[in-house]
Formats: C-alpha cells, structure tokens, sequence
C-alpha cells in the first residue's frame, strides 16, 4: 500500500495534534499560503484541488476566491484532520468545497477537471513523488497550473534552529538519517525538484525562494509548549536524562524570549515555491 508509514502516523497521534493545534499552524503557515494563491491568479469560477489539506485553512480562502461558480476539492491521508477541515469550512460557510480522504498518489481524480492544484508542505511526504504528481497532473486542464510550496534545507529554517541550536548545547546531535526519505525536507534539494517536475510531464517550471516570517507565539512560554508537544522535542530529547533536559529546555526558553516583540515571536521559514504548468496530456 503506498504511502501506508504515512497514512499511519497522520492518522495517529501526528494528526490528532495538527489538529489540537490547528490554530497556531494555520498562522504559521498563512505566509506561504498567501504565494500560493497569488501563484496560480485564482479567481471566480475557477475549480481548483489542494493536496493535503491538513485542517483546512488555504482551502477556505481559496473557497472565498472562487465563490458560488467555482468549487475547491481538498484531499489528505489523515481522518483527523480531513474531519477538522470539514467542521471548519462549514463554519466558515464554504460550502463550494469538497474533502476526499485520499492519498493523491492513487487517487482516481477525473481526467482534466481543475484549473490549478496547489499543495502547502504536502507533497514532501509522498513516498514516490513522481508517481503522485503524475496522477494529479492528469486531472489539470492543459496549460493549468500546479503551485505548491515545500521546506528548503533545515539549516536555513529559524523555526527549528533557534530551539535546536539552543537545546544542542546540552544534548547531542540527533540522528541525522531520520530525515531521510518522505518527511519535511525531502525535497530540499532544488535539482531533484525540477528533475520530478520534469518526470512527472509538468512545462515552465520555477523555483522561488521564500524567506518568510512564522508567527509562532505570543511569548517563550507559549512557544516552549507548543515545542514540548511537537515531534521536535521526541527527536531531540530521544533518551536525554530529565535533568539534562530540563537545562536545555532552559536554553531554549532563553533563546526564544530574546525573539519576543509586542508582536510576539516570529522566526524565518525558508521554503521553495514551485510552479508549473501542464502541457497536455499527450505527454
């Protein structure tokens, strides 16, 4: 079954804090987002689907773009999170929208139905990308446009290392491999984008850098506890004694409350946008 480690840990306990988070994560991410939906020019009418959804938050912006003519279809691997984004978009009233829980690897979308397809940190846990945005592909009209954004190198993204620099002088550098394969950063690496933009039959593709400001919290306290619950504190502190812990938890309270503004704290997240268009289906 593709993607099955996948489907596994997002409708597991990765899902369900997403969702207990949803909040805070849609502010993280609403930078990005926004050059997504400036990337594809929505406007009203257009039929547009979002891969990986998480709870919802692109996807009912992208609703109130296209409007009553238009409709959006959101699809994710994860229950939890398809549920939330579900609750939210009928609060939000957006009932031009649809959810799938669907793995858009396999996922049968009729032939040449959308406008554009976008995608927010989504397609890095796709265990074969090439084949996922092949089958996606298919379902975009000619010359529709693909958008999506995915994280650049680790060492660029302030949101991970301000605490992990901050933790790394009491605990030892975790295991590096574990970022191998489908995970956040697996396509950091600009050449194996354009190479599986370029497999997967996609035309005029480009990569922008985006170096944009996340909103993380009000205060260190808040953003400490936010990264007690994270899964960045399970990679870190993997079989750290609790008092050796407890100093560097100490460290990155530190470290964050010299990032605190009136405005809260916000740390950089560096990230590609990647576009393209689909040139037809004879390729």
């Amino acid at each position: 079954m593709p993607n099955a480690d996948q489907a596994a840990q997002w409708n597991g306990a990765t899902g369900e804090d997403w969702v207990a988070d949803a909040d805070r994560y849609a502010s993280m991410l609403a930078p990005f987002g926004g050059r997504i939906v400036d990337a594809i020019q929505a406007r009203a009418g257009h039929q547009i689907l979002e891969v990986g959804c998480g709870t919802g938050d692109l996807m009912i912006e992208l609703a109130r773009i296209v409007g009553d003519s238009g409709r959006v279809t959101a699809v994710d691997i994860s229950d939890p999170m398809v549920a939330e984004a579900r609750r939210r978009a009928i609060a939000a009233g957006a009932t031009n929208s649809s959810f799938e829980r669907a793995d858009a690897q396999v996922f049968p979308f009729a032939p040449e139905s959308f406008d554009a397809i976008v995608s927010r940190f989504g397609v890095m846990f796709l265990d074969d990308p090439v084949a996922a945005l092949s089958n996606i592909r298919r379902s975009l009209r000619s010359d529709g446009r693909l958008a999506f954004a995915c994280w650049r190198d680790l060492s660029l993204n302030e949101y991970v290392m301000v605490p992990a620099a901050a933790a790394l002088e009491h605990v030892p550098i975790p295991n590096i491999a574990a970022l191998e394969g489908p995970g956040p950063y697996s396509l950091a690496d600009p050449d194996v984008l354009n190479a599986l933009l370029e497999r997967s039959g996609y035309a005029d593709v480009e990569l922008t850098e985006l170096d944009l400001p996340m909103p993380m919290g009000d205060t260190a306290d808040d953003v400490v506890t936010f990264f007690r619950d994270h899964e960045f504190a399970d990679v870190l502190f993997a079989d750290v004694p609790d008092d050796v812990a407890d100093r560097a938890w100490s460290s990155i309270h530190s470290a964050l409350a010299a990032r605190e503004t009136p405005d809260g704290i916000q740390l950089k997240g560096a990230a590609w946008l990647v576009t393209a268009t689909n040139p037809g289906q004879a390729r």
